[in-house]
């Protein structure tokens, strides 16, 4: 099967560090709890032009700085013995080299990556078969398609349902609905 993951907030604690950096540059004091928007910037009062100038200064410590989910890793290592994994990701590639040498740094295993706005356009060229990721547009998306995307749970998700998305919690929970997915596909 091929498998295709997003990193902020589905491998990684992205929240954490994106407020940390945005704490510093607004004066704010937002914790996670504050932020119930999939666009963090919004919770700042920013529009994205606002956005883009403090991510453009400190999008490499953001990403550099977030830590990994528990089991994310192994799950990957263990994933990629029997699966194809590919990252795909909507960082900007100004952020590439962070990103990669961040998965290095981890210990992240993947076949491919790709940073790509569209996702569900990726996914489809890549010939993907099952979506791990956070973001409520893309579960929308692949629900529209038929498409099983595997969502992992946060706060500004929990509105999508579909027969086609299923929730995780964690690493494991994701490990579990791969599993099912691989046994429904043989």
């Amino acid at each position: 099967m091929h498998i295709a993951i997003d990193l902020d907030n589905t491998v990684l604690d992205a929240t954490t560090a994106h407020i940390t950096y945005y704490n510093k540059a607004s004066g704010m004091a937002l914790t996670a709890a504050d932020i119930q928007d999939f666009y963090i910037y919004r919770s700042y009062g920013w529009n994205k032009e606002e956005r883009d100038l403090v991510y453009a200064k400190h999008g490499r410590d953001i990403h550099w700085h977030s830590a990994p989910y528990p089991n994310a890793a192994d799950s990957l290592r263990q994933l990629s013995l029997q699966h194809e994994l590919s990252i795909i990701t909507a960082r900007p590639m100004l952020f590439r080299d962070v990103t990669i040498d961040w998965l290095n740094h981890h210990k992240f295993t993947y076949t491919h990556i790709s940073f790509a706005e569209n996702k569900l356009e990726a996914c489809i060229a890549a010939k993907v078969d099952v979506l791990i990721d956070d973001a409520p547009h893309y579960a929308e998306e692949f629900a529209r398609m038929r498409k099983p995307i595997i969502l992992y749970d946060q706060p500004y998700n929990r509105a999508v349902t579909s027969e086609f998305v299923l929730r995780a919690a964690n690493w494991v929970e994701v490990t579990g609905h791969i599993q099912h997915l691989a046994t429904g596909l043989k």
